[in-house]
């Protein structure tokens, strides 16, 4: 197994199976025996094509004879990885990135397609070398629509999305912030270390730690690889994590004492920072339904120091079947598109449908209502979703308000940091933009519940 193959194989995984790129290369390179520049190798060719395929196909579509669609997908894969090296990857030379890709095309390809495939891949690739630098992108004063798709690899539906909501100027330094490789970013585990203590042992694991704008305990590194081999992440002192997706538990506010729900709480992440909040005294009761979200939690328990969660295997949608009293205070990070995550997910582009978020913003309307009895009067509630989308955000709170009149927005400056006010918006949420803040983006708003 080389790096190219791999990355072939985990893409072929991303497309048919529409699993998370992050979570399948984590796994097969612990598994691999690869050495360290070819991981980085496997690495950036994954991401790499995931963030340019958009690019990369009207390219290749623009030397091949017949429709790009027609093409098997299989071959659309192999050319992409092709394309990638040549027109992305300047250490390696363009001859070299031809030839690798024809003889991955006939280890992976035997006995699925006609014999052809290895003329198709190195024909192709040999006209794409020779005519790239002549091939126009759509007009955009005509067609801006399609020259930003083209130009910075997002589908049309959403370029056309952001267009109207945010205009042109706009609109294309999203996309560009979208497609840049962002930084390791780590939240410090409270439960284990102080944040001083994290950041003197991230200086001398990596050389260049920066702390975080926004969230206290936040820091980014340029060398994030060293410190997920390092003991102290083994450890759990720190958790990757982008900065922006610790503000919905710091816009929870939990105090010591309080019975906190997880209610989408995942592999145990944001679960170790609401614990931390406690400062030793409470506990968090982290609902999901997944099982592979509650392994993950069981594994990360001991490491994480997660002694006062208790997990339960469930769907938030039944939770007032479940509780017999009442919690103070509740997170609600709901499962949603992603597309504010692009810079670290690439694939979700290519992935979500616009159709689909009608379906999700249903799921999280829903997920609100199940949590909302469970909550004491007095209490806070945080609804939050990495998503730039008005489905998502705007319109599940607009609903949610008209639904439960007991309940009612806060601002988010009453317990955030002073920096983070310009993350607030006019209506009190917070919300976070890539080209904007540097950070993924998320939405969050808090709810008191009246009474109490």
């Amino acid at each position: 197994m080389d790096a190219r193959r791999l990355a072939f194989e985990i893409l072929t995984q991303v497309e048919d199976c529409q699993a998370y790129a992050s979570l399948l290369l984590n796994a097969r390179l612990n598994r691999s025996r690869l050495s360290q520049q070819d991981r980085a190798l496997t690495t950036e060719l994954t991401y790499g094509v995931l963030r340019w395929q958009g690019r990369l196909d009207y390219l290749l579509a623009a030397v091949t004879d017949r429709s790009w669609n027609t093409v098997d997908r299989p071959l659309r894969r192999l050319l992409r990885l092709g394309a990638y090296q040549i027109l992305f990857l300047t250490r390696i030379p363009a001859y070299a990135a031809v030839n690798e890709t024809v003889a991955l095309t006939q280890a992976v390809m035997r006995g699925h397609v006609k014999s052809g495939a290895k003329a198709f891949v190195n024909a192709i690739l040999r006209r794409l070398l020779e005519r790239h630098a002549t091939i126009r992108f759509p007009d955009p004063f005509n067609d801006p629509v399609d020259a930003l798709a083209a130009r910075w690899s997002h589908p049309p539906w959403l370029v056309s999305r952001w267009l109207k909501r945010l205009g042109a100027e706009e609109t294309e330094a999203l996309l560009q912030a979208n497609n840049d490789t962002p930084t390791l970013s780590v939240i410090v585990n409270r439960l284990k270390c102080r944040p001083e203590e994290v950041e003197a042992r991230l200086a001398r694991i990596t050389g260049s730690v920066t702390p975080g704008r926004f969230a206290p305990g936040a820091f980014h590194l340029t060398d994030g690889a060293e410190a997920l081999r390092d003991s102290a992440f083994a450890d759990g002192w720190y958790v990757p994590m982008d900065e922006a997706a610790a503000l919905p538990v710091l816009l929870l506010d939990p105090q010591p004492g309080d019975v906190v729900l997880d209610a989408c709480a995942g592999g145990g992440g944001k679960t170790a920072l609401l614990l931390g909040q406690l400062a030793g005294r409470g506990r968090v009761i982290a609902l999901d339904p997944s099982a592979r979200a509650h392994r993950r939690l069981r594994e990360a328990r001991a490491r994480l120091g997660l002694d006062r969660v208790f997990p339960v295997q469930a769907d938030a949608r039944q939770a007032a079947q479940l509780f017999t009293r009442p919690v103070d205070r509740i997170l609600v990070d709901a499962p949603c598109s992603g597309l504010g995550t692009l810079r670290r997910h690439p694939e979700r582009k290519w992935q979500q449908q616009e159709a689909g978020l009608t379906t999700l913003a249903r799921l999280q309307r829903e997920l609100l209502h199940g949590v909302a009895p469970v909550l004491r009067p007095g209490g806070f509630l945080v609804y939050s979703t990495c998503s730039l989308e008005p489905e998502e955000t705007d319109t599940v709170v607009e609903t949610f308000l008209h639904d439960f009149p007991e309940f009612t927005a806060t601002h988010a400056s009453g317990c955030l940091p002073a920096t983070v006010a310009e993350l607030i918006d006019s209506k009190g949420a917070l919300r976070t933009w890539p080209h904007r803040h540097g950070l993924d983006g998320f939405y969050a708003i808090r709810f008191r519940r009246s009474g109490g």
